[in-house]
């Protein structure tokens, strides 16, 4: 990837950087309900209260998310292997 590129990249993100932290966090919420509704184990958790204040709920899953994994995300971000090279050397071969 060129330095080119890699700022258009920085650019868009900046630019739908508001929806896609949306659809992170609504993805993350409603895979968290999935998960709370067919482990058995969490039957006693009542979803009929938080889902009363999506938003609130929502804010708060994600904040709690993010605290969990972000260091282990940024961690595993920078041991990540850049998939070009990768791809490059295998046409070499």
């Amino acid at each position: 990837m060129t330095a080119d590129q890699q700022q258009k990249i920085k650019n868009l993100i900046d630019k739908y950087n508001d929806i896609l932290l949306n659809s992170m966090r609504l993805a993350i919420a409603e895979d968290f309900i999935n998960l709370t509704i067919l482990n058995r184990d969490d039957q006693t958790f009542e979803l009929n209260e938080f889902l009363q204040n999506k938003e609130q709920y929502y804010n708060y899953i994600l904040k709690e998310f993010l605290k969990k994994n972000s260091s282990s995300v940024v961690d595993e971000l920078r041991n990540m292997e850049d998939p070009v090279k990768s791809i490059k050397d295998n046409m070499r071969h």
